[in-house]
Protein backbone atom coordinates (compact mmCIF):
# COMPACT_ATOMS: atom_id res chain seq x y z
CA UNK A 1 0.00 0.00 0.00
CA UNK A 2 2.75 2.13 0.97
CA UNK A 3 4.82 1.68 -2.33
CA UNK A 4 1.81 2.32 -4.34
CA UNK A 5 1.51 5.56 -2.38
CA UNK A 6 5.27 6.32 -3.47
CA UNK A 7 4.90 6.07 -6.96
CA UNK A 8 1.99 7.88 -7.69
CA UNK A 9 3.37 10.52 -4.85
CA UNK A 10 6.49 10.69 -7.42
CA UNK A 11 4.98 11.35 -10.84
CA UNK A 12 3.06 14.29 -9.45
CA UNK A 13 4.24 17.97 -9.35
CA UNK A 14 5.64 19.22 -6.29
CA UNK A 15 5.14 23.32 -6.23
CA UNK A 16 6.41 23.60 -2.64
CA UNK A 17 10.03 22.21 -1.78
CA UNK A 18 8.78 21.15 1.72
CA UNK A 19 5.31 19.74 1.08
CA UNK A 20 3.43 17.34 3.64
CA UNK A 21 3.28 14.99 0.65
CA UNK A 22 7.56 15.35 -0.06
CA UNK A 23 7.90 14.74 3.39
CA UNK A 24 5.67 11.42 4.14
CA UNK A 25 7.36 9.94 0.51
CA UNK A 26 10.48 11.09 2.40
CA UNK A 27 9.35 9.27 5.47
CA UNK A 28 7.85 6.01 3.53
CA UNK A 29 11.33 5.43 1.56
CA UNK A 30 13.76 6.27 4.71
CA UNK A 31 11.82 3.86 6.31
CA UNK A 32 12.04 1.51 3.46
CA UNK A 33 16.18 1.69 3.07
CA UNK A 34 16.08 1.26 7.21
CA UNK A 35 14.70 -1.79 7.28
CA UNK A 36 16.43 -3.41 3.90
CA UNK A 37 19.92 -1.93 5.41
CA UNK A 38 19.77 -3.78 8.89
CA UNK A 39 17.15 -6.77 7.40
CA UNK A 40 20.59 -8.95 6.28
CA UNK A 41 22.07 -8.32 9.65
CA UNK A 42 22.55 -10.30 12.52
CA UNK A 43 22.53 -7.72 14.77
CA UNK A 44 19.77 -5.62 13.42
CA UNK A 45 19.75 -1.53 14.60
CA UNK A 46 22.12 -2.54 17.05
CA UNK A 47 24.76 -1.43 14.81
CA UNK A 48 22.95 2.39 14.98
CA UNK A 49 24.68 2.08 18.53
CA UNK A 50 28.57 0.81 17.17
CA UNK A 51 29.95 4.28 16.54
CA UNK A 52 29.30 6.17 19.37
CA UNK A 53 29.86 2.91 21.53
CA UNK A 54 33.70 2.79 20.12
CA UNK A 55 34.30 6.23 20.33
CA UNK A 56 32.96 6.25 23.72
CA UNK A 57 35.63 3.37 24.93
CA UNK A 58 38.33 5.85 23.20
CA UNK A 59 37.55 8.15 25.27
CA UNK A 60 37.50 6.66 28.40
CA UNK A 61 40.34 4.13 27.83
CA UNK A 62 42.18 7.84 26.98
CA UNK A 63 40.64 11.03 28.98
CA UNK A 64 38.61 9.41 32.09
CA UNK A 65 41.85 10.24 34.43
CA UNK A 66 42.67 13.54 32.53
CA UNK A 67 39.32 14.90 33.33
CA UNK A 68 38.61 12.96 36.85
CA UNK A 69 37.07 16.14 38.04
CA UNK A 70 34.24 15.95 35.12
CA UNK A 71 31.67 13.36 37.58
CA UNK A 72 30.56 10.49 35.42
CA UNK A 73 32.49 11.28 32.98
CA UNK A 74 31.48 7.88 30.30
CA UNK A 75 28.05 9.73 30.82
CA UNK A 76 29.22 12.94 30.05
CA UNK A 77 30.88 11.86 27.30
CA UNK A 78 28.27 9.96 25.36
CA UNK A 79 25.96 12.83 25.93
CA UNK A 80 27.66 14.35 23.18
CA UNK A 81 28.71 11.48 21.08
CA UNK A 82 25.89 10.46 20.11
CA UNK A 83 24.18 14.02 18.93
CA UNK A 84 27.64 14.36 17.47
CA UNK A 85 27.23 11.05 15.12
CA UNK A 86 23.81 12.11 13.96
CA UNK A 87 25.38 15.34 12.74
CA UNK A 88 28.07 13.20 11.40
CA UNK A 89 26.32 10.61 10.04
CA UNK A 90 23.30 12.89 8.61
CA UNK A 91 25.47 15.13 6.85
CA UNK A 92 27.66 12.91 5.15
CA UNK A 93 24.63 10.80 3.98
CA UNK A 94 22.53 14.07 2.79
CA UNK A 95 25.73 15.28 0.90
CA UNK A 96 25.63 11.96 -0.98
CA UNK A 97 22.18 11.38 -1.47
CA UNK A 98 21.07 13.13 -4.63
CA UNK A 99 24.26 11.82 -6.36
CA UNK A 100 23.27 8.32 -5.40
CA UNK A 101 19.99 8.85 -7.01
CA UNK A 102 20.88 9.88 -10.18
CA UNK A 103 19.11 6.61 -11.49
CA UNK A 104 15.98 7.93 -10.00
CA UNK A 105 16.21 11.63 -11.27
CA UNK A 106 16.45 10.66 -14.42
CA UNK A 107 13.19 8.50 -14.70
CA UNK A 108 11.00 9.85 -12.71
CA UNK A 109 9.99 13.62 -12.35
CA UNK A 110 10.54 13.53 -8.30
CA UNK A 111 11.44 16.64 -6.28
CA UNK A 112 15.32 16.28 -5.42
CA UNK A 113 14.56 17.06 -2.05
CA UNK A 114 13.41 13.45 -1.04
CA UNK A 115 16.33 12.31 -1.21
CA UNK A 116 18.53 14.53 1.83
CA UNK A 117 15.13 14.55 3.40
CA UNK A 118 14.89 11.06 3.68
CA UNK A 119 18.83 10.51 4.54
CA UNK A 120 18.01 12.84 7.22
CA UNK A 121 14.71 10.82 8.61
CA UNK A 122 16.77 7.62 8.65
CA UNK A 123 20.11 9.52 10.98
CA UNK A 124 16.91 10.74 13.49
CA UNK A 125 15.86 7.61 13.61
CA UNK A 126 19.35 6.17 14.65
CA UNK A 127 19.85 8.69 16.97
CA UNK A 128 16.18 7.82 18.96
CA UNK A 129 17.30 4.61 18.87
CA UNK A 130 20.68 5.15 20.41
CA UNK A 131 19.13 7.21 23.31
CA UNK A 132 16.99 4.50 24.71
CA UNK A 133 20.38 2.20 26.10
CA UNK A 134 21.52 5.98 26.74
CA UNK A 135 18.45 6.47 28.94
CA UNK A 136 19.38 3.06 30.91
CA UNK A 137 23.05 4.65 31.46
CA UNK A 138 21.37 8.20 32.86
CA UNK A 139 19.27 5.65 35.08
CA UNK A 140 22.05 3.73 36.28
CA UNK A 141 24.60 6.69 37.15
CA UNK A 142 21.52 8.67 38.91
CA UNK A 143 20.20 11.04 36.60
CA UNK A 144 16.87 10.01 36.20
CA UNK A 145 15.17 11.76 33.55
CA UNK A 146 12.59 14.53 34.42
CA UNK A 147 10.14 17.28 33.15
CA UNK A 148 13.54 19.04 31.17
CA UNK A 149 13.81 15.78 29.43
CA UNK A 150 11.00 16.77 27.20
CA UNK A 151 12.91 19.86 25.74
CA UNK A 152 15.18 17.54 24.08
CA UNK A 153 12.11 17.12 21.87
CA UNK A 154 12.42 21.04 20.53
CA UNK A 155 16.12 20.62 20.85
CA UNK A 156 16.01 17.79 18.40
CA UNK A 157 13.98 19.68 15.88
CA UNK A 158 15.87 22.71 15.75
CA UNK A 159 19.15 20.56 15.24
CA UNK A 160 17.92 18.55 12.53
CA UNK A 161 16.87 22.16 10.97
CA UNK A 162 20.91 22.95 11.04
CA UNK A 163 21.76 19.79 9.50
CA UNK A 164 19.62 19.72 6.70
CA UNK A 165 20.34 22.99 5.60
CA UNK A 166 23.60 22.88 6.21
CA UNK A 167 24.29 19.44 4.01
CA UNK A 168 21.63 20.90 1.68
CA UNK A 169 24.31 23.59 0.45
CA UNK A 170 27.05 20.88 0.09
CA UNK A 171 24.69 18.65 -1.33
CA UNK A 172 23.52 20.55 -4.41
CA UNK A 173 27.63 21.63 -4.37
CA UNK A 174 28.26 18.69 -4.84
CA UNK A 175 26.53 17.43 -8.03
CA UNK A 176 28.91 19.86 -9.40
CA UNK A 177 32.02 19.04 -7.54
CA UNK A 178 32.50 15.51 -6.00
CA UNK A 179 35.23 16.58 -3.95
CA UNK A 180 32.74 18.24 -1.66
CA UNK A 181 31.80 14.58 0.18
CA UNK A 182 35.66 14.00 0.40
CA UNK A 183 36.58 17.21 2.03
CA UNK A 184 33.39 16.99 4.32
CA UNK A 185 34.56 13.75 5.52
CA UNK A 186 38.58 15.18 6.05
CA UNK A 187 36.74 17.81 8.04
CA UNK A 188 34.61 15.87 10.28
CA UNK A 189 37.47 15.06 12.51
CA UNK A 190 38.50 18.55 12.97
CA UNK A 191 35.13 19.19 13.90
CA UNK A 192 35.04 16.57 16.41
CA UNK A 193 38.18 17.56 18.69
CA UNK A 194 37.65 21.36 17.97
CA UNK A 195 33.96 21.57 19.69
CA UNK A 196 33.71 20.52 23.54
CA UNK A 197 31.90 16.99 23.31
CA UNK A 198 33.98 14.81 24.63
CA UNK A 199 35.75 16.99 26.91
CA UNK A 200 34.44 19.80 29.12
CA UNK A 201 34.79 23.76 27.89
CA UNK A 202 36.73 24.96 30.61
CA UNK A 203 39.91 22.87 29.03
CA UNK A 204 39.40 25.56 26.69
CA UNK A 205 41.89 28.13 27.85
CA UNK A 206 39.77 31.94 29.10
CA UNK A 207 40.80 34.13 26.84
CA UNK A 208 40.27 31.76 23.54
CA UNK A 209 36.62 30.59 25.22
CA UNK A 210 34.58 33.11 23.29
CA UNK A 211 35.09 31.58 20.11
CA UNK A 212 32.90 28.60 20.88
CA UNK A 213 30.09 31.54 20.52
CA UNK A 214 30.77 30.90 16.83
CA UNK A 215 30.98 27.36 16.49
CA UNK A 216 27.34 26.14 15.77
CA UNK A 217 27.75 22.76 17.39
CA UNK A 218 28.63 24.03 20.88
CA UNK A 219 25.21 25.40 21.73
CA UNK A 220 23.15 22.44 20.59
CA UNK A 221 25.86 20.20 22.66
CA UNK A 222 25.58 22.71 25.29
CA UNK A 223 21.64 22.41 25.29
CA UNK A 224 21.71 18.28 24.71
CA UNK A 225 24.34 18.17 27.93
CA UNK A 226 21.68 20.52 30.32
CA UNK A 227 19.22 18.49 29.77
CA UNK A 228 20.46 14.76 29.28
CA UNK A 229 23.86 15.17 31.78
CA UNK A 230 22.87 17.84 34.22
CA UNK A 231 19.33 17.31 33.75
CA UNK A 232 18.50 20.90 34.05
CA UNK A 233 16.84 23.08 30.68
CA UNK A 234 18.85 24.97 28.79
CA UNK A 235 20.20 28.39 28.83
CA UNK A 236 17.74 30.48 27.45
CA UNK A 237 20.54 32.15 25.14
CA UNK A 238 21.54 28.53 24.03
CA UNK A 239 17.71 28.08 22.84
CA UNK A 240 17.36 31.56 20.82
CA UNK A 241 20.89 31.07 19.58
CA UNK A 242 19.65 27.63 18.01
CA UNK A 243 16.71 29.06 16.82
CA UNK A 244 18.28 31.32 14.76
CA UNK A 245 21.18 29.05 14.08
CA UNK A 246 18.37 27.04 12.92
CA UNK A 247 16.20 28.95 10.57
CA UNK A 248 19.23 31.08 9.04
CA UNK A 249 20.91 27.17 8.12
CA UNK A 250 17.41 26.17 6.80
CA UNK A 251 16.23 28.98 4.95
CA UNK A 252 19.85 29.35 3.35
CA UNK A 253 20.06 25.71 2.28
CA UNK A 254 16.34 25.99 0.96
CA UNK A 255 17.12 28.61 -1.22
CA UNK A 256 20.63 27.10 -2.89
CA UNK A 257 19.07 24.06 -2.86
CA UNK A 258 15.82 25.72 -5.25
CA UNK A 259 18.44 27.36 -7.07
CA UNK A 260 20.74 24.56 -8.46
CA UNK A 261 18.46 21.57 -8.34
CA UNK A 262 17.04 22.52 -12.06
CA UNK A 263 20.24 21.76 -13.53
CA UNK A 264 20.70 18.45 -11.19
CA UNK A 265 20.07 16.26 -14.01
CA UNK A 266 22.44 17.57 -16.84
CA UNK A 267 25.19 17.74 -14.22
CA UNK A 268 25.19 14.32 -12.41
Amino acid sequence: MKFKRIRKGLGQPHNALLSAQTIEIAYIISWKNIKVRYKSSVLGIVWSLATPLIFLLIFVFIFNQAFSEVENYPLFALSGLIFWNFFATATSQIIGSVVEAAGILKSIPVPPILFPLSSLIAAAFNLVISLIPFSILMIVFGNVPNFSSLLLIPVIFLYSCFILGLSMVMAALNVYLRDIGMLWSSLLPAILYLTPIAYPVTLIPEKWRWLMNFNPLFHYINAVRSILYNSVPPNMSDFLIMIVVSGVSLMIGIGVFKKIERNFISAI
